[in-house]
């Protein structure tokens, strides 16, 4: 199951509250719950106490616009780290989608082989490693459909392309978990 929720803003009071967070990763917010600015807490009435593997998440996917990533407000940057903190304190799985690319003969070249070696967005993609310290071969490349009439085959394989390899990275996170 994939799941989504807000983003984060770089106003306090806009977007996902970074409180909620935590509670989120651990599978205690109840699917289709409705995130407000105010934190959810454990007295909740539907706040999850003993959340069941299912409910947790497994992979966290950071969703980037790769034209505006080295430009990101510093308050933005703390609240990705707090987010990444956080991540890795639970060993959940993670890669960075960087978003809108539109050099797609580079990147599909050699059967994918540089999709994270792209010439083009090479300071994008170490910005953003150093930034959320996310291996490079976690970083990965996606095109947007915005207002095409059409579907591009070129997008379309790569964005299942990075579905499975975070597949891949959620598979490698649920086999490292010890046996209830």
């Amino acid at each position: 199951m994939l799941c989504d929720s807000p983003g984060l803003d770089e106003k306090e009071e806009a977007g996902l509250c970074i409180d909620d967070i935590p509670h989120i990763l651990k599978g205690c917010i109840p699917d289709r719950y409705q995130l407000t600015r105010k934190p959810i807490t454990p007295s909740h009435s539907t706040f999850i106490t003993s959340p069941s593997l299912k409910e947790r998440i497994h992979c966290v996917a950071y969703v980037l616009d790769v034209n505006s990533v080295n430009h990101l407000p510093c308050k933005m940057v703390k609240k990705f780290k707090r987010v990444q903190k956080e991540v890795l304190h639970l060993g959940i799985a993670h890669v960075a989608l960087l978003t809108k690319v539109d050099n797609w003969d580079e990147i599909l070249q050699d059967n994918f082989l540089n999709m994270n070696r792209s010439m083009t967005y090479e300071s994008q993609i170490m910005y953003v490693s150093k930034m959320l310290t996310i291996p490079i071969s976690n970083i990965l490349m996606v095109g947007n459909y915005a207002s095409e009439c059409e579907l591009n085959p070129f997008k379309d394989v790569l964005i299942l392309s990075v579905l499975r390899q975070m597949l891949r990275a959620t598979d490698d996170f649920l086999e490292d978990l010890p046996l209830e």
